[in-house]
């Protein structure tokens, strides 16, 4: 056979790009169907251990669930700003990169959809008031809203608006730590480390089925992010002035979301005296190693220091522990019945 037929140039395309390569991933690799995943593995395994499990172990993973139900469906709708920020003057352009983050918005959009199944036909005594969307006038789920995690959203949002929008290198900076490190390097991952333990006491068989395929996923979303902060940071290191901050921004982003990261620790398993035993300080530090990975290890961020993350953490575990989080939950039930009594009507 024709070597040129069995290998095809490329032509626009550079296939030896690193952004090319994460799209191919995806193409090969992250196309795993939600609604075929769950006719294939079933409901009626998790169904029989969910029944068996005591209130507080509901509230547990429900707990958990909350968060990445809410933290996808944010990160679906700020995939489009993605798309807009990597097409910035401020990148070298780079057909690669926008392809890659047209796969990553697909990918987060099947994430949002495998939750939604997951609790919709599992959890249904944990979510009765679950199906109000943020764009049809509801609010985050009750639990989301009252750690931390709900704030991080939030915040993800207007740094994506920000960034999307004729923003400069260090908005992008801040809105690419704040996703790709914070929500899906830490908070994500973090939330896989108490997932496994959970498992271990309660095994979900399809609920751990659909993580292992989103978590695949994730691992390409944070290389795409280290790899455009990388960019940025290499253009400030050349000293273009268009891009001094750029590191100073990322370390403030990282420092100002490991105080939401935290209190999502903390309300995930001590606040409720941690039932399925995955061990609040083991989750902080399994967070503060992957922070470490990113920001130093990768990174190589200048005058940024493994103890000043970790006072922050210390600082927000403090703060934590004073939080009244079952009142929140009960003060946004109501604001999230009324709204939802005022779509009906």
């Amino acid at each position: 056979m024709d070597a040129s037929a069995s290998d095809p140039a490329m032509g626009r395309i550079d296939e030896e790009n690193i952004y090319y390569e994460l799209y191919q991933k995806s193409v090969e690799l992250g196309t795993w169907d939600a609604e075929k995943l769950v006719e294939k593995v079933g409901f009626e395994e998790d169904r029989e251990v969910w029944e068996t499990l005591d209130d507080d172990e509901k509230e547990q993973w429900a707990r958990l669930l909350a968060y990445f139900i809410d933290g996808e469906h944010a990160v679906a709708q700020d995939a489009r700003r993605i798309m807009k920020t990597v097409s910035s003057p401020y990148f070298d352009r780079s057909i690669e990169k926008e392809m890659f983050a047209s796969a990553l918005a697909i990918e987060e959009a099947k994430h949002t959809q495998f939750f939604d199944l997951y609790i919709s036909n599992v959890m249904t005594d944990k979510f009765p008031q679950y199906e109000l969307d943020t764009r049809r006038g509801g609010i985050q789920i009750p639990r989301t809203e009252a750690c931390g995690a709900g704030e991080m959203f939030e915040r993800q949002g207007t740094l994506q608006a920000q960034a999307a929008d004729g923003g400069d290198p260090v908005d992008i900076a801040r809105a690419a730590t704040n996703y790709h490190i914070g929500v899906e390097g830490v908070l994500a991952r973090g939330g896989y480390f108490a997932k496994n333990r959970m498992m271990q006491e309660a095994p979900l068989k399809l609920l751990n089925k659909g993580f292992q395929f989103i978590s695949t996923d994730e691992g390409r979303h944070i290389t795409f992010g280290l790899e455009v902060l990388q960019e940025l940071i290499e253009k400030e290191k050349e000293g273009l002035p268009a891009y001094q901050g750029v590191q100073n921004a990322i370390w403030e982003q990282a420092v100002e979301d490991v105080g939401y990261i935290t209190d999502t620790g903390y309300f995930i398993t001590a606040d409720l005296g941690d039932p399925l035993d995955v061990d609040f300080d083991d989750l902080v530090n399994r967070g503060a190693r992957l922070a470490g990975d990113m920001l130093f290890d990768t990174l190589e961020l200048e005058n940024a220091t493994a103890r000043d993350y970790m006072q922050a953490a210390a600082g927000a575990m403090e703060d934590a522990q004073g939080n009244d989080y079952g009142g929140v939950i009960e003060q946004y039930e109501h604001i999230y019945d009324a709204k939802r009594q005022a779509v009906g009507d």
